[in-house]
């Protein structure tokens, strides 16, 4: 091909987008196959084992996520539940719940200080009634397949971790969850080369704070929920607390371990991510820049650009960039198979990525407007996150 055809826009864009397609696809193959998973099964620990449930107006959920830790069969288990001033009938499902389980202890959450977001000043407050040697913190939209917590254990002790996070299964009911919830796992294991080792095995430095498990010497030494009290994304910059202090570390598999229902509704899938993604990135405008480009050039312009290859005839373009669509759907499936979601969510993908741009800038928005980001009646402002 001559040199000045090369150089020509649309060519060099369609080279250039299907190679970047090319190098991500590789990123999701090559890190979902190193992808560590929990053992199939486990004793019991031998140790006490403390989880930890922060809940705000979890009514919805509250009863099944419970049940399904209480029935954990770990001999020495206690199950600890802060109520954070719920506003709903969490409280009274909660109480009713403690008369059926000798194991579960439910504690009234007091007024937010300055300084801390809801969730880790819930997470700190629970940290300091737990007697466990290993400290879980979970979310209350979960609900924990049995043998869970002893699988988690035991894949810590077998690895020496201080920490260890686990990718629940989700589970998706509208179309506004299955277009943009996966866009988590598209982060992790579709962005960067994971090589963070876990035995044969790789993990990103991440977490996800569905599922959190800490030996309380780990959760001592990052300073335990304290270093992230005003982060609205405290799972990932616990990894990265840990990764600090040269902490043994992982985000695992656990889709069949923990099932987690997060959002029910596009609203609340928009309003989820926009408190979270630009909070994430450290409120760093670039990173932010960075990313949205990266969204647009791998999965929504080679849509555009095969119809302007092919209104000017430029075959070669045309086959380039559909080359890079098919390659943004390959990526989409492996992760999907991976991690028990639907292969169909490849055919989304574009729409996945222009809803995720769309929250990229709501995000934003969020966070230079006067009353901050928002989430469960509490609102938090960009600069005293910043802190």
């Amino acid at each position: 091909m001559p040199l000045e055809q090369l150089l020509q826009p649309l060519t060099f864009a369609a080279f250039t987008i299907a190679g970047m397609a090319t190098v991500f696809l590789g990123f999701a193959v090559i890190n979902t196959r190193r992808a560590a998973s929990l053992p199939r099964a486990a004793e019991d620990p031998g140790c006490r084992v403390s989880v930890l449930i922060p809940a705000r107006n979890e009514e919805r959920c509250i009863e099944s996520c419970v049940r399904s830790l209480c029935e954990q069969e770990i001999a020495d288990l206690e199950v600890i539940v802060l109520d954070d001033q719920s506003e709903d009938s969490t409280g009274s499902i909660l109480n009713a719940l403690s008369r059926e389980y000798p194991n579960l202890r439910v504690l009234q959450g007091t007024s937010l200080p300055q300084g801390w977001v809801g969730k880790s000043w819930a997470c700190h407050n629970l940290s300091l009634h737990a007697t466990g040697d290993v400290l879980i913190f979970t979310d209350a939209d979960t609900v924990h397949h049995r043998g869970a917590l002893a699988r988690s254990v035991a894949f810590m002790k077998q690895h020496n971790l201080s920490m260890l996070s686990l990718v629940p299964r989700q589970t998706l009911t509208s179309f506004a969850e299955h277009a943009v919830i996966p866009m988590v796992h598209l982060i992790f294991f579709a962005t960067w080369l994971n090589i963070r080792r876990v035995g044969t095995k790789t993990t990103p430095t991440a977490a996800i704070g569905q599922f959190i498990a800490f030996t309380r010497e780990g959760y001592k030494a990052i300073g335990g929920h304290h270093c992230v009290k005003y982060s609205l994304v405290e799972d990932v910059f616990l990894s990265k607390a840990a990764a600090s202090q040269k902490l043994p570390f992982a985000l695992i598999n656990g889709t069949d371990a923990v099932d987690c229902h997060m959002y029910t509704s596009a609203a609340e899938v928009t309003r989820g991510f926009s408190k979270n993604l630009f909070p994430a990135m450290r409120y760093n405008l670039a990173q932010m820049l960075a990313f949205i480009v990266q969204q647009c050039a791998l999965y929504i312009a080679p849509i555009v650009l095969t119809v302007v290859a092919l209104m000017r005839s430029e075959h070669l373009s045309a086959a380039l960039f559909v080359y890079a669509v098919a390659a943004g759907m390959l990526i989409r499936l492996v992760v999907s198979l991976r991690f028990s979601m639907p292969a169909w969510h490849a055919l989304v993908q574009p729409l996945t990525a222009l809803w995720c741009v769309t929250i990229c800038l709501n995000s934003v928005r969020w966070a230079y407007s006067r009353s901050g980001s928002a989430w469960k009646g509490r609102a938090y402002s960009r600069k005293e996150g910043s802190a």
